[in-house]
């Protein structure tokens, strides 16, 4: 059937009375006309709307697998607009958001539970032809809880055989980072954190907090056009508002291992002393993360010419628009470095080759997989690892970081969410160091410099865990 004819054929079900119209008790969704447009409803006003009852939703519900509210859309290039929104109106659906990023893929809610909405759309996919995919927005979860004890010592930077929280180390089990200061501490380089926000007036993140420079800040305009009002220091989108702050604690614990304020008297130093930190927050409160917001920041980053971006959270299901989106970031030249997860509910990693944890487990080489390593170069009991899925360790036991509930809060943290920031810190110090440089050639300088360690033989592709000090040279 033509695409015409679809556009026909769907009109005819709406007027009917069809599916379009029905409706759940999440009714997330306005009512929909036949031409796809809201009736009597405010764009904003919609949109604030929907953000806070899918918030409240997820976090009534944590472990949810996927956002019951919205599914991804991606049809096939050149459908006509009308032909999009009779689509959509099967489901009673409303685009949310599209990306520059991926063209064609919608974000949508869904005025139905969004399995329901799905077997619909699979179906018009089948029989009309306008439909690449449709699949759920993924959930994950933000890695790790904290300890709640705070000790200063950074084994994972210098590793001297301390004793860190009553556990004694192996020295020199670390990344070398107290001699790789000798050659660069940093600069104005910027790190995109997708996690779950930022405490900005934290005394060890303030100063290193990234500045959007094209924007104005409290005009309520869009100075720098970028679809976003007063996005400052970055953006929530989870809740689509220009204030990532931290509302979780993780967010701000990994900012502290890339660029906690270095030789400031207080608390702990990053891997990077100074650094531009930007908040992208994809996450809850009570720690899920979407799909859709991962999309979000990577786009965000492409748009800003922000090179790099740690990602400390997996879980979930593939997902065909993640994996666009890491695919066309790569041709801008975006890497992204990745928590390798945490295993299951028995406590014990799992081998990412046959259980797959993404994002960390796409394919794309502008990806950097982490594992986890204790205080004594083994593998952390909880670390996933993969010959060919993870690619190297790095610090990721008892790490010492910034907190979100105070100014001057530091925890402990475990997993291989705390591994990760350290290498994301690393590849900041070696591009902002090698500014030329494209996101292979830092990828390859870590991979070639790793130290190798016995416990990671044959579990990762280097064989190695993380050395910045050979990173930088």
């Amino acid at each position: 059937m033509s695409r015409l004819g679809f556009l026909a054929f769907l009109s005819g079900a709406l007027l009917a009375g069809g599916v379009a119209n029905a409706q759940s008790a999440l009714n997330p969704v306005p009512p929909i006309s036949a031409a796809g447009l809201p009736a009597n409803d405010d764009v904003q006003d919609w949109l604030r709307d929907w953000y806070a009852k899918r918030d409240l939703i997820v976090r009534a519900n944590p472990n949810l697998p996927h956002d019951p509210t919205s599914v991804l859309v991606q049809f096939a290039p050149g459908t006509p607009q009308a032909a999009k929104n009779a689509t959509l109106a099967l489901v009673g659906g409303r685009t949310i958001k599209t990306w520059a990023l991926v063209p064609d893929l919608n974000h949508v809610a869904v005025s139905m539970p969004a399995g329901d909405a799905l077997k619909i759309l699979d179906a018009a996919r089948h029989q009309f032809g306008v439909i690449v995919f449709a699949e759920p927005d993924h959930l994950a979860r933000i890695g790790v809880n904290p300890n709640d004890t705070y000790y200063s010592l950074l084994w994972g930077m210098n590793n001297t055989g301390q004793t860190v929280n009553n556990d004694r180390g192996t020295s020199n089990a670390d990344i070398d980072a107290n001699l790789a200061w000798d050659v660069t501490t940093g600069g104005a380089f910027a790190v995109g954190i997708a996690d779950s926000g930022i405490r900005a007036t934290h005394e060890d993140l303030a100063a290193n907090r990234w500045t959007n420079a094209a924007e104005i800040a409290g005009n309520g305009i869009d100075d720098d056009g970028n679809g976003y009002i007063d996005d400052t220091w970055g953006w929530d989108f989870w809740n689509n508002d220009s204030n990532p702050t931290d509302d979780n604690g993780h967010g701000s614990h990994v900012s502290g291992t890339v660029g906690a304020v270095g030789n400031n008297a207080k608390g702990v130093v990053g891997v990077c002393w100074t650094v531009r930190l930007v908040g992208l927050k994809i996450g809850s409160a009570s720690g899920s993360v979407s799909v859709s917001a991962a999309i979000s920041a990577l786009d965000y980053c492409v748009g800003k010419s922000i090179k790099l971006s740690n990602h400390s959270w997996s879980g979930g299901a593939f997902s065909s628009s993640l994996n666009s989106a890491i695919t066309n970031a790569r041709t801008a030249g975006h890497m992204l470095v990745c928590a390798a997860g945490n295993g299951g509910a028995d406590g014990r990693g799992d081998n990412n080759n046959t259980i797959p944890q993404y994002p960390a487990s796409y394919t794309q080489d502008n990806i950097i997989a982490v594992a986890a390593l204790d205080n004594d170069n083994k593998l952390a009991r909880f670390s996933n690892y993969g010959s060919t899925s993870v690619d190297l360790g790095a610090p990721g036991v008892t790490i010492a970081s910034c907190y979100h509930s105070a100014d001057n809060a530091y925890v402990y943290m475990d997993g291989t969410s705390m591994a990760a920031p350290h290498v994301t810190g690393a590849a900041a110090l070696v591009w902002n160091h090698n500014p030329t440089w494209t996101y292979a050639q830092v990828r390859s300088k870590i991979f070639s410099t790793v130290k190798p360690v016995t416990a990671l033989s044959g579990k990762c592709v280097t064989g190695g865990s993380l050395n910045v000090n050979n990173a930088v040279r």
